[in-house]
Order: C-alpha cells, then structure tokens, then sequence
C-alpha cells in the first residue's frame, strides 16, 4: 500500500510556529487506538517473536516460514482480491488496471524466452533479482503509505516536515537494505560482486556508508521530537520509532545469522529467516488497512458482485484469504521446487523446467500484487478512497 504524498492537503506555511504558539500534541489515529496498534504495529512485534523463537529458541526456520507464509503472507496477496477481482464496480470503474494486472504473469515467461534466445540463464536470473527488489520496494512504500496516513488524520500538512518524514523513512529503511546485500557473502555472490580488489573495497565503502546514512536519519528523527515536542504528532513519530530500528536489526545485525537453514542449497533457501522478519510486519498492517477499508465500502453495497458476500464480516473476510492462500499460494509455491518441505516435481532438465514455471506463476503473484497496490490506494483524486478510509 502506498498513499503518495501529493494526495494530501498542502499547509499554507512551512515555517514553524514559537513553541508558546503550538497546538497539544496529536494523538489521531487511522481506525483507533487498539486497531492500530493491532494490526499496524502488532506485525513488527510478530518479527520480534519469531526472531525469539529461531534464535533464542532454535525453532526450526523451515517450519516457521512455512507458518508464515501460509498464515500471513498468502492471506495478504488474497486480500487485494477481496477489493479488485471480486468487486463488480471495480471491474466497471477500472477494468484496464485489472487486466494489465493480469497481463503481468507475462514477464516470468518474457524472460525465459529471453534465455533461450540468447542460450543464458542470465535472463532468468535477472527477472529474480528485479522481483526481489520491487518486493522491498513494495514493502518499503507500503511504510511510507502509513506514515502519510498518520500525517492525514493528525492534520500534519507542513510540506516541509512532510519532506523531511519521507527522507528519514527511505533513508531509514533503504541503507540498512544497501548493507546488506553489500556485506553479506551470498547477496554479493548474487551481486557479483568482487571478492577483492578495488571491487571489493568500493563495496565496503558503500556498505559502511550505509550505516552512517541510517545513523543521521535516527539523529534528525530524534532531533525533530526534540525541537518538536510541543506539537509532536505522536502516532507518527510512534511509527517511524518502531519501524527504522526494527529494519536494522534485522538487516545490520540478525541477516549475519543467514543461511539459518544450514542444508541451503541456493538463494531461495539462503534467506529463509529474514522473509519472515522483514514481512511479516507488511502482511498484517495489510490485512488490517484492508478489512478497515472493505468493512466501510461494503457495509451498504448492494452492486459489488461477490466483495459483498466476502466482507460481510471480519471472520469471512479472513476466512476467504486464508483459503487463497492454502489453495492458490501453496500450489505456487509447491512447484516452484526450490522451497524446503514441499516439491511437486522434483529436479527437472530441458531448456524450460517446471521449476522455472513455478517461478513464473510464483512471483506472477506477486508482481500482480504490487502492480495493483500501486494503483488502487491513490488517495488523490479517489473521493470514494477517502471515505472509505475515513479521511474525507
């Protein structure tokens, strides 16, 4: 979920009021107190929980993803269904979204014709690598999403601080990212990246760079609810001071530990443990934006088609995503063949394998999904949005 920035009213003035002159500290938050703290900051402390049961614990990180990804991530790939595919008037209102949604699933095998023309595997390779990335990318702009919701609701217009709270988010959470695949042997063996040389020394330069870039973005935070601690917006603040510091642990500190699954046989196996922790966190902030957002536009609708039926209570609602998931997701990734505990077709040969099928259709799911993340939640110009988000 992303809520661009443009989308929310300009302040009439960027220079701070005197101290004597702010207002009480702003404490509104999206849907409540209880319901925010539940579903959009109660992931990072499932992060937390999991980072104790595969360390302090020793739970065994294939099970555990398993749980996750069955529990979590797959119910919140469904759930963007619950608001697009299922719903009649989106199909009226914007059926080219919809079916370029689909069209995606065409860009796994766009690559792999890719290799068998140039006779590579590079391609292929590429077309991963990409996904990853638009992955974090998604889950990086789905944060920015909720902070720009916590400045809407708490009336925090200044263009100034908005500029700033968006600097301090991707700094936050991008250079831990940049450390990471930078430092750690199996990202820079995907990278390519020199392990000596010039290569390598540029490498750790940036890496290190990294680090002092996450540590001024926690300095300027930390001096803005200083300066600003009359007037501090506190769901806000409350928000980047849970998310920034979780993401580097996770990245600077708990990624050293990868590959927890010690029998890893390649990249897919590599990071078992850090997709649990970095994602867990956007999959229930997800699952919750959307039930708010669905129980508001389908209390009363009557012409919405089976998005109706589905969101007439939180318990279907749940019960229908999760359904997706052990049907559609786990199918998915059954056949990619390349996830422990589940194969369908084991070790295949010729110049386009099951396996790479699977990817296909794997990460076919989830391109869709950060495809029709990104044009279904902008705010601007989307009055039916706003008062389904209560922002109206």
């Amino acid at each position: 979920m992303s809520v661009p920035t443009a989308a929310l009213p300009a302040s009439a003035s960027q220079s701070p009021a005197p101290a004597s002159q702010w207002p009480a500290p702003a404490s509104t938050w999206i849907v409540s107190r209880s319901f925010d703290l539940t579903w959009f900051f109660g992931g990072a402390a499932l992060s937390l929980a999991a980072v104790a049961l595969l360390v302090g614990v020793g739970a065994p990180v294939v099970a555990l993803w398993w749980v996750w990804l069955l529990a979590f991530d797959g119910p919140h790939i469904g759930a963007a269904f619950t608001r697009t595919y299922l719903d009649r008037r989106e199909w009226r209102a914007r059926p080219g979204v919809l079916v370029r949604g689909l069209l995606v699933f065409a860009v796994g095998p766009a690559f792999l014709v890719a290799g068998l023309v140039t006779g590579s595997e590079k391609p292929f390779a590429l077309f991963l690598g990409l996904a990853a990335l638009y992955g974090y990318y998604h889950v990086v702009r789905q944060h920015y999403g909720f902070l720009a919701l916590y400045q809407a609701v708490n009336r925090d217009r200044a263009p100034l601080d908005r500029r700033l709270d968006g600097v301090v988010l991707y700094a936050g959470l991008w250079a831990p990212y940049v450390y990471f695949i930078l430092s750690h042997p199996r990202a820079r063996r995907l990278l390519e990246v020199p392990s000596e040389g010039p290569g390598a020394a540029l490498a750790g330069h940036a890496a290190g760079a990294a680090v002092v870039v996450w540590t001024l973005a926690m300095i300027a935070l930390v001096g803005r609810i200083v300066v600003r601690a009359p007037a501090i917006n506190r769901p806000k603040i409350a928000y980047l001071l849970v998310t920034l510091p979780l993401y580097a642990v996770i990245y600077f500190v708990l990624a050293r530990l990868e590959p927890l699954y010690t029998a890893s046989a390649g990249p897919d196996q590599d990071f078992l443990m850090l997709s649990i922790l970095v994602t867990v966190f956007h999959n229930v902030q997800y699952l919750g934006l959307v039930w708010f957002h669905n129980r508001n536009r389908y209390a009363t609708a009557t012409d919405a088609g089976p998005a109706t039926w589905v969101n007439r209570s939180a318990l279907r609602f749940l019960a229908v995503c999760g359904a997706f998931s052990l049907v559609v997701y786990s199918l998915a990734a059954c056949w990619t063949d390349v996830f422990p505990g589940c194969r369908l077709f084991g070790a295949g040969s010729g110049p386009i394998t099951a396996s790479q099928i699977g990817l296909c259709l794997w990460w076919g799911l989830a391109l869709q999904h950060y495809y029709l993340d990104q044009r279904i939640w902008r705010i601007s110009g989307d009055a039916e949005l706003k008062r389904n988000l209560r922002l109206a």
